[in-house]
């Protein structure tokens, strides 16, 4: 057995491959865990003997960092592979990944090699990783920096059908500046709404440039479009009738000064009162990407919701990037066309110039380099060193911060006035002060909901609204976004670059919510389950991604979760780290 060329030498980093075992080794049991003088070592069982991975760090989460390269051990003797090797190892053996025909074994390894080669082509087109590691940044810096991706999915960087010049040109990752596109379109076509006192139309117009506004024809909408789904739409044989037609006017493209921020879809231009998310046609990891009107309509309500709420007296420092109004046009049957969708969110960093607002993905995405570290513990020991003060307490005091500035807030919302809101690591923008949590803007409101309590609090409503959450689907995602994927994101990077124990992070995070159950007056059972559940739960992303299945319109989404031990429960301390495997998705 010859060693393959691509093994990743030891004491290098491979992001994509992190990413792509931490979410297999969390979805199947097929693995065991075996202590070894050299550390910990995860050994899974493949048709033809066993992979072998070092572990550098396992967080209580699951999260893992690896020591490289991949390591295949049979007949008594172990070699490096390469990962397109162990890719095949995998896809073969029925014991990690159940049955698979050829189609979907192609289909599935082609797609996480397409997002390996995008990470390492990102990595390598930056000139900017040691700033990336120790910042400050700037909003545009930290979201177009997010180069690893989702870091339980086993391919965070697919993008299809983008080819590789239509990445360079308008994905984040490669720092894209592109100009907005620009339709007019007439009355009997134009949809939209808003929940302010001006139109959807009417606020469009500010963000439309002077030299495109003096060819929006009298009564006709203009809507903005992310330039690559425009693209896309023109060659639509409909939307060229009705360019013929007149209804739909082509206005042209804006200077080139909006950002894709890391969503790819959502856009940022610093001195625009809004940004703009639209649909994008493209498959970005377990989705299409199409807003729905239900989504859409959301944005609205939760604008009207939050009014009557004194959130800068109850929570400082935190507010919602809402999106008050929606933007699209009719299709031939008289219906919303989803891929002409646009929403327009709020931009509030054009009044927090005096913070550093950095999205929470970036400050704990995993290493980028040989001998780096996060963004967040590169702050945190810069600090240290500045006052002098050790690393566990710089931790705990940010930690601590962290936690008031985020999940007091995002608890207070859920438990007194029963609006629960998804807050996975890429929808959290921190506030910063010299690196230090000051505040939070929420993004994303197609991600919010509301329950129980919301409705005993609008006994006016006749129904309840479209997103209301029974109280097993609050605790399913809410939990699994707010806690999961975020903060046991950051308590698992400062653990893993060793700034302290995990434990110790996880024991001040059980004080602090038992002390919001004690202060906070409504609905606590999401707290309870927080505390009390031997488990919670966690989507699948490998086995959804490996089924094909488009998350965003699939009917039940929890039977994409999966079974965690709860390292906040009163035993976690004294057991030991399961895994269960609870197959892929039908």
């Amino acid at each position: 057995m010859a060693t393959t060329t691509d093994a990743t030498p030891l004491n290098e980093v491979d992001p994509a491959a992190s990413c792509f075992f931490n979410a297999l080794l969390r979805e199947t049991c097929a693995w065991r865990l075996d202590t070894t003088g050299h550390g910990e070592l995860a050994r899974l069982p493949i048709t033809e003997g066993e992979l072998q991975l070092r572990l550098q760090h396992r967080s209580t989460s699951g999260e893992c960092r690896f020591q490289w390269p991949i390591l295949w051990f049979k007949e008594g003797a172990s070699q490096a592979v390469d990962f397109p090797t162990a890719l095949e190892h995998i896809l073969a053996s029925p014991a990690l990944v159940g049955p698979l025909d050829a189609t979907a074994r192609h289909t599935f390894r082609e797609r996480v090699l397409e997002s390996r080669a995008n990470t390492r082509a990102s990595l390598d087109d930056r000139d900017d990783l040691a700033h990336l590691q120790n910042g400050p940044l700037t909003f545009a810096e930290a979201e177009q920096g997010l180069l690893a991706g989702h870091a339980f999915h086993p391919a965070p960087k697919s993008r299809a059908p983008f080819s590789e010049a239509e990445a360079r040109a308008f994905c984040p990752e490669h720092r894209a500046r592109f100009g907005l596109a620009w339709w007019a379109v007439a009355p009997p076509l134009a949809a939209g709404d808003s929940s302010r006192d001006i139109t959807a139309a009417d606020l469009a117009l500010e963000v439309l440039p002077a030299n495109l506004a003096t060819r929006l024809p009298p009564g006709f909408s203009a809507l903005p479009m992310h330039p690559w789904q425009a693209m896309q739409l023109r060659r639509q044989a409909w939307v060229q009738a009705q360019e013929r037609r007149g209804q739909l006017l082509w206005l042209g493209n804006s200077a080139a000064e909006w950002l894709p921020t890391s969503s790819h879809r959502s856009l940022y231009a610093p001195r625009a009162p809004w940004m703009v998310k639209g649909s994008l046609s493209a498959r970005l990891t377990n989705s299409l990407r199409l807003l729905s009107l239900k989504e859409v309509r959301r944005g609205l309500h939760l604008d009207r919701w939050m009014r009557e709420l004194d959130m800068a007296r109850r929570f400082p420092g935190f507010a919602v990037m809402q999106e008050p109004a929606w933007l699209g046009w009719l299709d031939a049957k008289g219906d919303v066309d989803p891929a002409s969708l646009v929403v327009l969110r709020e931009n509030l960093l054009l009044g927090a110039a005096e913070t550093e607002t950095v999205v929470l993905a970036t400050l704990t995405q995993q290493p980028l380099g040989p001998g780096r570290q996060t963004l967040l513990a590169a702050r945190l020991r810069a600090r240290a060193q500045t006052l002098g003060e050790s690393l566990p307490q710089v931790a705990r005091g940010w930690f601590a911060a962290f936690c008031r500035h985020v999940l007091t807030p995002l608890f207070g919302l859920a438990v007194e006035d029963g609006i629960v809101l998804l807050a996975h690591q890429q929808n959290i923008v921190l506030r910063l002060d010299d690196g230090w949590p000051v505040g939070m803007f929420y993004r994303d409101c197609q991600g919010s909901g509301v329950g129980d309590r919301f409705l005993e609090r609008h006994p006016q409503l006749e129904h309840p609204p479209e997103n209301y959450w029974a109280r097993d689907t609050q605790r399913r995602y809410f939990l699994y976004y707010l806690l999961i994927n975020s903060t046991f994101a950051v308590t698992s990077a400062l653990a893993a670059d060793g700034l302290i124990d995990e434990a110790t992070l996880q024991h001040d995070l059980r004080d602090h919510l038992n002390a919001l159950r004690e202060r906070l007056d409504g609905d606590l059972d999401c707290l309870d389950h927080a505390l009390q559940s031997v488990q919670l739960e966690a989507k699948g992303n490998f086995f959804c991604y490996l089924s094909g299945i488009n998350e965003a319109t699939l009917t039940e989404p929890a039977r994409l979760y999966l079974s965690l031990d709860n390292p906040l429960a009163p035993a976690a301390a004294a057991a030991p780290a399961t895994n269960r495997y609870q197959g892929a998705p039908a």
